[in-house]
């Protein structure tokens, strides 16, 4: 029971806690303790909410309630998660004002000095700034909080899983607010709790968002920094075989190279993701990287390059595929166009195509 409680689960590190609740089920169902019982599903909604699985979190909450009753820290603990699903579910409204009032009321009798009001004040407090993080930058008391219960729990493992999400809110609200720099620091200390715990996917995650942080800075130092960490996110997951986060970070790196105006070197990057694209069959993901090599050589002013890329793929993937790929080129194309005007862009596709002649006919003559 101790160590699925206090085994982090963070975002992708599900599996060894869901073994050990697995194992400690028929533990906790013997003992015939409705509080360890609601505890072990109370644990067990926390894998629900990385699943993204909202009824199966509701599911599980409303049974671990239903074992406790309506009295205790435990059952604000449950009240407060419960909200958190209902932020994820849009229903923010009514989730903020239930965990506003359960922030004063919990205030006024908790006793924190008790593991189970801590978790009671925990989730609230993590609750409050879910919902905060969704409005535009205000009031700074929800992360103010935020911050004094990561001071107060960073040093004890059983509040590790507590801390990562109170930190990445943290990040998130720093952008937010400009505070590149405050956002880079809080995402150091996430990669260092994925990668302590062994979570090679959340620590890979965590890098590529540290990584653009760091850009975000705006000085050299942060941009030499950020390319160290997106290459070392980049190397971890060919290590781990995490493709798609390997295609992340080749995308974060093409992004990084092409705001310096390193442009061989992004395209590079993204000729990469495509050929991983082809490779897998992964018609979307080759698709993708089309449309990021096309906008890279927008960002560029070079139009015509932007276009070809667009038509030379789509000319080569029909080839294989037949005519069912034309949307998703066509969507490419609807931002250059919009991007350019409908006179000059028609005007460049008939100035490219009369060159692709000429060249044919040179070739033909050379021959």
């Amino acid at each position: 029971m101790r160590l699925a409680e206090e085994t982090p689960i963070f975002g992708n590190h599900l599996e060894p806690v869901r073994a050990l609740i697995h194992a400690a089920g028929p533990l906790v169902e013997a003992a015939a303790d409705p509080a360890l019982e609601a505890r072990l599903l109370f644990r067990l909604a926390a894998i629900k909410l990385a699943e993204l699985d909202w009824n199966a979190a509701d599911a599980v909450l409303s049974s671990a309630g239903e074992r406790i009753g309506r009295e205790g820290p435990l059952m604000f603990a449950i009240a407060a998660r419960s909200c958190r699903v209902g932020i994820r579910r849009a229903d923010r409204a009514t989730a903020a004002d239930t965990l506003r009032a359960a922030a004063q009321h919990v205030a006024r009798i908790a006793d924190p000095r008790e593991w189970a009001w801590q978790l009671a004040l925990a989730e609230v407090t993590v609750g409050l700034a879910e919902d905060a993080v969704h409005d535009e930058p205000g009031d700074p008391a929800p992360f103010d909080s935020l911050r004094d219960l990561v001071d107060q729990l960073r040093h004890d493992p059983r509040w590790v899983d507590t801390v990562f999400t109170a930190r990445q809110l943290l990040a998130t609200d720093a952008l937010a607010r400009g505070d590149a720099a405050g956002a880079a620091n809080h995402l150091r200390e996430v990669v260092k709790a994925a990668h302590d715990h062994g979570s090679p996917a959340d620590e890979i995650e965590a890098r590529i968002a540290r990584a653009a942080a760091l850009a975000a800075r705006g000085d050299q130092a942060g941009t030499e920094e950020a390319d160290r960490v997106i290459q070392i996110a980049r190397d971890r997951a060919l290590e781990h075989g995490l493709t798609d986060l390997h295609v992340a970070a080749l995308i974060g790196q093409a992004g990084l190279m092409s705001q310096r105006g390193k442009t061989a070197g992004a395209l590079d990057r993204c000729i990469e993701v495509a050929r991983i694209g082809a490779d897998g069959g992964n018609l979307g993901r080759y698709v993708a990287a089309v449309g990021l090599m096309s906008q890279i050589y927008q960002n560029h002013g070079d139009f015509p390059s932007a276009y070809r890329t667009i038509a030379e793929s789509y000319h080569a993937l029909r080839a294989v595929q037949g005519d069912s790929v034309k949307p998703m080129f066509e969507r490419l194309l609807e931002p250059l166009r919009d991007r350019m005007g409908r006179d000059r862009f028609a005007k460049m596709i008939d100035d490219v195509s009369r060159a692709r002649r000429l060249a044919d006919e040179l070739t033909s003559t050379s021959a």
